[in-house]
């Protein structure tokens, strides 16, 4: 039996035993949760919405108070692994760097500081017309075809060529940080195996010489991409090291490339399983931004955010003791009920509270208002130019992750 299965069938027969004492589980190498988790999260919410998980040797928060308060809570809730107990947990995966996503104040101040830099408004009004331009291109191209895998000839495309536009690399590079980006993105999975994170690890040791060698050659280039900038921050000693600028550009590149990919995966099948949302958006083009939030919302590309307890904390009457692993369950916190309106129906025209998907506090996603441009962008051309859009699947498949939700592809009929 190999290692997967073993795993699988252990982690079932621990689900049962916690459902026994609960009333809920959260098993996020179960292949149902995996195509569906939201039924298991609002289990969760109803019976256990501060949960300890025997699989995961972690807590689990369901609720969007509470999922919210720990995120904006940075002086009790770290980003840090050095932070972790002698507990066993999966969370967090031993990292080979302390990037700007696992470091706190201030020394994650001091990082988004310089990260801010390549994320100027005069920036990502450089960028809108390669997102323009690329969007229309990937449009126009399945228009022609007929039958498109909307995720691999157009999410992936467009995310990825947009974040090589704002590094200043070359499209001809797409082949090799496609690789790159799916392997190293392993690392922070809870489900990894050991074969997978030895895969990231080796990913990240190529990308961080690949990008060395940029910052060098670029240390006195007046051009405003992300690398050129950095790379003149690191030759004036402000603030950033050299290995530290190679890690930022590193999770900005990979993080740019997969939420935003399975933003614009996601929020596809939205529209085409709720076409009167979509006529809607046809007839209120204004719309588009509420639309984006309420994609975000209804099915995140971040389905989980991870912590580790800075000290004993009391959530809901459970005690979360210091060094205790606590996934934020960003997925479940979109669907709660107490802050959503009938949270499990998708509403463009919907108002009401902030959507969890970016992060909140200090660690608040950066990237979010590129992201927004790319998905306005692309869902602006497609209605535009696509009179028919409708699944070639009854039922698409999604990737095994429990941090990403996106599907594997998305096979799509379209037509002008």
């Amino acid at each position: 039996m190999n290692w997967q299965r073993w795993r699988s069938l252990g982690a079932g027969a621990v689900s049962i035993g916690e459902m026994v004492r609960s009333g809920a589980t959260y098993n996020p190498l179960s292949r149902s949760v995996i195509q569906n988790p939201y039924e298991t999260y609002s289990r969760l919410r109803r019976r256990s919405p501060v949960h300890r998980s025997a699989i995961l040797g972690s807590w689990v928060l369901a609720r969007y108070e509470d999922v919210l308060a720990a995120a904006k809570d940075h002086e009790r809730f770290s980003n840090d692994p050095r932070w972790r107990g002698a507990t066993r947990s999966v969370l967090p995966p031993a990292p080979d760097d302390y990037s700007i996503l696992l470091v706190d104040p201030p020394e994650h101040r001091r990082l988004r500081r310089c990260a801010s830099k390549t994320f100027t408004r005069a920036r990502l009004q450089a960028l809108n017309e390669t997102i323009a331009r690329t969007a229309a291109e990937l449009v126009e191209r399945a228009a022609r075809r007929g039958r498109v895998d909307w995720i691999a000839e157009v999410a992936e495309p467009l995310a990825m060529r947009v974040m090589l536009a704002m590094m200043g690399l070359p499209e001809n590079e797409y082949r090799r940080w496609e690789v790159w980006s799916r392997r190293r993105a392993r690392l922070l999975e809870m489900i990894a195996t050991r074969h997978e994170r030895k895969a990231a690890h080796i990913a990240g040791s190529e990308i961080r010489r690949y990008f060395t060698a940029l910052l060098r050659q670029r240390a006195r280039s007046s051009e405003d991409d992300a690398v050129s900038t950095l790379a003149r921050l690191v030759a004036a000693g402000e603030g950033i090291s050299m290995v530290e600028a190679s890690d930022m550009l590193s999770v900005l590149m990979i993080a740019g490339n997969e939420t935003t990919t399975h933003l614009i995966g996601n929020g596809m099948l939205a529209l085409v399983r709720n076409p009167e949302q979509m006529q809607c958006l046809r007839e209120e083009p204004e719309r588009i931004l509420d639309a984006i939030n309420e994609m975000l919302r209804f099915d995140s590309p971040v389905q989980t955010d991870l912590r580790i307890a800075k000290a004993d904390i009391i959530v809901r009457g459970q005690t979360i003791r210091m060094g205790d692993g606590v996934i934020l369950l960003t997925g479940s916190a979109n669907r709660d009920g107490a802050a959503f309106e009938n949270p499990d129906i998708f509403d463009i025209t919907r108002t009401g509270p902030r959507h969890a998907s970016f992060g909140h506090g200090v660690h608040q996603c950066i990237g979010a208002e590129l992201a927004r441009m790319e998905a306005r962008a692309i869902f602006t051309e497609a209605l535009r130019a696509l009179g028919t859009v409708e699944l070639a699947v009854s039922a698409p498949r999604y990737r095994t992750s429990t941090v990403i939700r996106g599907m594997a592809a998305l096979p799509l009929h379209v037509a002008a």
